[in-house]
């Protein structure tokens, strides 16, 4: 199935990388998906760092700049509000760097007020942003989420992710978000394949997570692979899984080089 693949999407977290640890095989495999002519795009639900930020953390890894792209649950999100909420005030949770990303996109960003609650992966989150948003809530604000994954791998172990919070501003308000933009939505992939003018049988999804990268390939039509370098353990596949399996990203290059040698 590789062999017509011309666009390869694939997490990054506990898929590509560890912290700031390439996985084993990562490099092998982003430098086999260009000498096939096929592209490389991580598309990752973090959303606490900007695509600029995600690069710039890449090439200090020793990833070359010129074997991949970066596409994040943040960016789609920015998408999402100019097209859904136009000029709308937004009360954003969000590192000081994603902030800065939805002001320059032109997002109407206030602290009172707001008509929009936008929760994205905020590692400086306090409990005065968790009051505020709670009572924004309350009063009725529409409610859009970046993503849904509980936690997020790091090499001490997972820490709480997006999800977490969800959960958090659901068992105070009662409100679930109205919009969840990130993976397993299929709204997100569809998005990347239009910016890349590819088709859906043209794209393969690579990722770690059977209820994020898995599910989003699946639901948009899309072939998935799933890495166990990560969240998923072996015991947690179901025996009539309808995706390829592989121990890591190092093992899909090995798959690659197989079929472009038959």
């Amino acid at each position: 199935m590789l062999k017509s693949k011309k666009l390869f999407v694939s997490d990054m977290d506990g898929t590509f990388y560890l912290g700031d640890r390439l996985l084993p095989g990562s490099l092998d495999f982003a430098i086999k998906i260009r000498d096939v002519g096929a592209r490389l795009v991580f598309l990752t639900n973090n959303s606490s760092r900007t695509p600029d930020e995600y690069i710039r953390k890449l090439i200090k890894m020793g990833v070359n700049r010129e074997l991949f792209e970066v596409y994040t649950s943040g960016e789609a999100t920015v998408r999402f509000l100019m097209e859904k909420y136009p000029g709308r005030r937004v009360y954003l949770l969000s590192t000081p760097s994603v902030r800065e990303m939805f002001h320059r996109a032109g997002i109407n960003l206030v602290e009172e007020d707001p008509e929009v609650v936008v929760l994205t992966y905020d590692t400086t989150i306090d409990f005065g942003k968790i009051r505020k948003t709670a009572l924004f809530l309350r009063k009725g604000a529409a409610y859009v989420a970046s993503h849904p994954d509980i936690n997020c791998p790091t090499e001490e172990g997972p820490v709480p992710d997006v999800g977490s919070f969800i959960s958090l501003f659901e068992s105070s308000t009662g409100r679930k978000p109205d919009w969840i933009i990130g993976k397993p939505s299929p709204t997100i992939l569809e998005m990347l394949l239009e910016d890349y003018s590819q088709t859906a049988d043209g794209c393969v999804i690579i990722g770690d997570r059977l209820y994020t990268d898995i599910e989003c390939g699946l639901r948009a039509g899309v072939d998935a692979i799933l890495v166990l370098s990560g969240e998923t353990t072996p015991e947690m596949v179901s025996p009539d899984h309808p995706y390829i399996i592989a121990n890591d990203v190092g093992e899909i290059a090995k798959l690659i080089s197989q079929e472009f040698t038959v």
